[in-house]
């Protein structure tokens, strides 16, 4: 039950939450994209951003430490000597690990687009090929 002050005053209206987009809006100049195109690139560029983030992560991963084992390493960070660390410390060092690596999967990622579409005009011309190959076959033997 509420009291009689809470329910008599009003409630003040909340400011619109900012709604954010991840296109840029187009120019005034430019025709909006089509749905079409937006139906294909965007896929696309997410997989290509995902693709490129997943090479960098191993690629950084592996030349990291290729030999070392966590029993070898003293823990310069440990102050009290009971062996634990400031976990400020690994939240910010994690928070610039991930922005570089992100922005090096961002540069990398029209190299994995061109090698995306490079990979499927491969496999359709293989598929036209055999496709040919198989007609061939079926229709040569009679």
């Amino acid at each position: 039950m509420t009291s009689p002050a809470t329910a008599s005053s009003p409630r003040k209206a909340s400011p619109p939450s900012p709604t954010f987009s991840s296109a840029p809006a187009p120019a005034p100049d430019e025709p909006p994209d089509s749905l079409l195109a937006r139906y294909l690139t965007t896929p696309l560029f997410f997989a290509s951003f995902l693709l490129s983030f997943l090479l960098v992560d191993n690629r950084n991963h592996t030349h990291a430490h290729p030999q070392s084992s966590p029993k070898t390493h003293s823990n310069h960070n440990n102050h009290n000597g009971a062996g634990a660390t400031e976990p400020w410390f690994w939240r910010a060092k994690h928070r610039r690990l991930a922005r570089l690596e992100i922005g090096q999967a961002l540069e990398m990622r029209r190299l994995v687009v061109l090698g995306m579409v490079v990979g499927v005009g491969i496999a359709c011309g293989a598929a036209w090929c055999v496709g040919w190959w198989v007609v061939g076959r079926v229709l040569g033997g009679r």
